[in-house]
């Protein structure tokens, strides 16, 4: 009982490239979403201002 117990952490694997591409995706693409949830529901003011072309 008096045995010593040799705890290592796990090895873990480096990511791949296409888990890399995976994760960064996934948080641009979550970023992404935000931006367009917000953009519906934070009011814009629109300016009425005419642009007239001279030609």
């Amino acid at each position: 009982m008096a045995a010593e117990r040799h705890f290592s952490p796990p090895e873990i694997p480096k990511p791949t490239l296409m888990e890399i591409v995976l994760c960064h995706g996934l948080f641009f693409g979550a970023i992404f979403q935000l931006l367009c949830v917000l953009a519906i529901i934070l009011p814009v003011s629109k300016s009425h201002k005419t642009v007239s072309c001279a030609l």
